[in-house]
C-alpha cells in the first residue's frame, strides 16, 4: 500500500473516531444533564410550589428509598423555573449527585381595595381611578382598570367592573357602583356622639376601652376611670413623615403615668410609615428603648395605615408583611406581646395575622369580620367624661387574650 493511501486510511479512521467520541460524550452529557425525575431516580411530591412558600428540598422530592445527604430550604422568592441540586446515597451507599427542575408559581390573584360603592361629588377634581388601590402578593405594579362606561359629570349611579391582573395571569374583578352626588350641605350638620353610659349599660362579657393620642389633649384620667373605663391604648409615638425620624407623642408620658395611677391598664401603639424592613427594625428598637421606663399591661401595636402611599412605596403585599413581622419579632424578643391594627378590608386583604393578636377597626353596630380579634374599635365619636374632644371607643375581649 502506498504511503499516500496509508495516510488517507489513517485520516478516515481518525475522523470516524472523532465522530464516535463526540457522539459518546454528547450522549453521556445528555444523560448527565437529565433531571433525576426524568431518569426515574426521584419523584416530585409537590407539583405546585407557590412563591414565598416555606419548603425544604425533602418536602418536594422523593428519592425512591435513597437517602438524601443534605437537606436545605428552597429559595422561593422568585417566580419561574429553577434547578435544585441533590446529593444522595444510591442503593450501594455510594454518593451521587443530580438535580430536579421545579417551577415556582404565583397562584394568588391581586387585591382590589375599594368598597362596593363609591360616592363622587360632582364638579370636583377627584377621580375614581385615583382612589382604586390594586395590589398583589408578588407583583409591585399591577395592571388595573375599569370595564364599563361612567360619567362623573352627571348625577346618578353608574355600574362598572374594576379588574386587576398580575404578571402570572391571575385576575380579580369587582362590581362597583359609582354614585355621582351633589356636595353635601354642611349647614346645621352636627356630629353625632356616642354616649359612654349607653354603651356600658349594654355590655355582655366585653369591656370598654379607649385609645388616645395628642389629639385628645390633656385628659383627666381620674374622671375617665370613674366613668367606667379600665383599659386604654395610647399612642407612644409616630414617624414625623415618610423617611423621617420617630417622635414621642407629646402627651404619652402624662397619659401613661396618669392612667396607671388611676388604675387603668394600658397598652401602646406606634404609627408607622415604614417602607422597608430596615425602617421597621429601627422603629421597633426605638419603641423598646422608650418603653424601658414604663410598665404596660396590653400589647404593643403596629399601626400602619399608609395604603394611599402603597404604590409610591413600590411594595407588594408579601414585603408589607415582612415589614410588620420585623417589627413584631424585635418587640417580642424584648418581652412584650404584639398586636396588629387594621380596618376590616386591610385585615382581610393585606395583613398576615397568623399567631398575631388583632385590633379590628370597623365603624358599625355589628361587624361581619369573621376572623379572630381581641379588640374592636367601633367608633371614633365617643363622648367620655374627662376628655374634651371625641375619642375612639373599643370593645376589649379579655377572654380572647
Amino acid at each position: 500500500m502506498s504511503k499516500k493511501k496509508i495516510i488517507c486510511v489513517v485520516v478516515i479512521f481518525a475522523f470516524i473516531m472523532i465522530i464516535g467520541l463526540i457522539y459518546f460524550f454528547n450522549k453521556n452529557n445528555a444523560q448527565i444533564e437529565k433531571s433525576l425525575v426524568d431518569l426515574g431516580e426521584a419523584n416530585l411530591i409537590k407539583d405546585n410550589i407557590e412563591v414565598y412558600d416555606e419548603v425544604l428540598l425533602s418536602d418536594i422530592v422523593d428519592l425512591n428509598g435513597k437517602k438524601l445527604i443534605n437537606d436545605y430550604k428552597i429559595d422561593t422568592s422568585k417566580v419561574g423555573n429553577i434547578k435544585l441540586d441533590i446529593n444522595y446515597y444510591d442503593s450501594d451507599n455510594n454518593e451521587r449527585s443530580g438535580f430536579i427542575d421545579v417551577e415556582i408559581k404565583d397562584l394568588v390573584p391581586p387585591v382590589i381595595n375599594i368598597g362596593k360603592s363609591y360616592n363622587h361629588i360632582i364638579d370636583t377634581d377627584f377621580t375614581f381611578e385615583g382612589d382604586i388601590l390594586c395590589a398583589d402578593n408578588y407583583d409591585k405594579n399591577v395592571r388595573c382598570g375599569i370595564l364599563g362606561d361612567y360619567d362623573l359629570d352627571k348625577l346618578g349611579s353608574n355600574n362598572v367592573k374594576v379588574f386587576a391582573t398580575d404578571s402570572s395571569g391571575n385576575r380579580t374583578e369587582k362590581d362597583i357602583v359609582i354614585n355621582v352626588i351633589e356636595k353635601p350641605s354642611s349647614a346645621n350638620k352636627k356630629r353625632e356622639y356616642i354616649n359612654l353610659e349607653n354603651v356600658i349599660s349594654n355590655l355582655d362579657d366585653e369591656e370598654i376601652m379607649i385609645d388616645v393620642s395628642k389629639w385628645q389633649g390633656e385628659i383627666d384620667w381620674e374622671k375617665v376611670h370613674e366613668a367606667g373605663i379600665n383599659y386604654a391604648m395610647m399612642r407612644l409615638g409616630t414617624q414625623k413623615a415618610i423617611d423621617e425620624e420617630s417622635v414621642v407623642d407629646q402627651y404619652f408620658e402624662r397619659n401613661i403615668k396618669e392612667a396607671r395611677k388611676n388604675g387603668i391598664k394600658v397598652g401602646v401603639y406606634y404609627f408607622s410609615y415604614a417602607n422597608d424592613v430596615d425602617d421597621a427594625k429601627i422603629q421597633a428598637e426605638w419603641v423598646v428603648d422608650i418603653l424601658k421606663d414604663y410598665k404596660i399591661d396590653l400589647p404593643v401595636t403596629f399601626d400602619w395605615e399608609c395604603f394611599g402611599y402603597f404604590n409610591q412605596f413600590n411594595l407588594n403585599i408579601h414585603e408589607l408583611n415582612q415589614i410588620s413581622k420585623t417589627f413584631y419579632e424585635i418587640i417580642k424578643d424584648n418581652g412584650y406581646d404584639v398586636m396588629q391594627y387594621g380596618s376590616k378590608n386591610t385585615l382581610l386583604n393585606f395583613w398576615d395575622t397568623t399567631n398575631i393578636k388583632v385590633w379590628l377597626a370597623h365603624y358599625t353596630e355589628k361587624t361581619d369580620y369573621d376572623k379572630a380579634y381581641v379588640m374592636w374599635q367601633f367608633s371614633d365619636s365617643g363622648k367620655v367624661p374627662g376628655i374634651k374632644d371625641p375619642v375612639d371607643l373599643n370593645y376589649i375581649y379579655l377572654k380572647n387574650f
